[in-house]
């Protein structure tokens, strides 16, 4: 991407056009994946997964980017590296404040959680644009600045219905509202991300 075009995606981003900060926070995943990584660790790894934590991170730029004072592609990409550290600092926090013992945790569930790409190609599997192509890294990139738009009840729902595979009234529970109400979270939430996915796909692919 033309220094010029990234320029301008930040001005638009500044101003509140969620599409073009979902391209600048694409563009600059992987490398955020990789100090993430490095940041935890790779005992921490099998505890902590690089992308919940930047999950959290791109919420938080989504929420805040309008009152960042954005003002260069350089000077956005501090900011959004900023926040992706500070949220690693806070869960890193959070796991030496409980006083877990990493040598007697549990890894992160496996067989029974469904990665960010799989989901990806769960929702974009029946569709016969180039968007299927996307590799592995991009389909999380992908996936990821989707659900980070959503609403909170509807991110919620959707990561424990379709990515820990947790039943509807153990989700109702948790979040205190009714079956049907939950149901109604599912299908606003996946027709908002099937048209993120959409857009950010032609974006990765044409770039």
């Amino acid at each position: 991407m033309e220094k010029a075009e990234r320029e301008k995606l930040v001005a638009r981003a500044a101003q509140g056009d969620r599409d073009a900060l979902q391209c600048l926070i694409v563009r600059h995943h992987a490398t955020l994946r990789r100090e993430v990584a490095r940041g935890i660790g790779p005992v921490v790894q099998r505890y902590l997964d690089p992308e919940d934590v930047l999950q959290d991170a791109y919420v938080l730029a989504f929420r805040n980017a309008q009152a960042a004072d954005l003002q260069s592609a350089e000077h956005f990409f501090r900011w959004l590296r900023t926040i992706a550290r500070n949220q690693l600092k806070s869960r890193l926090r959070a796991m030496r404040q409980q006083k877990r013992d990493i040598a007697r945790e549990q890894p992160l569930p496996g067989a029974d959680r469904t990665t960010y790409p799989a989901l990806f190609e769960q929702l974009t599997g029946s569709d016969t644009t180039p968007s299927r192509r996307l590799a592995r890294a991009e389909a999380t990139a992908a996936m990821l600045t989707s659900l980070a738009r959503l609403t909170d009840e509807q991110r919620s729902a959707i990561s424990m219905r379709f990515l820990e595979n947790r039943p509807v009234a153990e989700i109702a529970g948790r979040l205190g509202k009714s079956e049907n109400a939950i149901y109604m979270l599912f299908h606003r939430g996946l027709k908002a991300l099937r048209e993120s996915l959409a857009f950010v796909s032609r974006y990765s692919l044409t770039r």
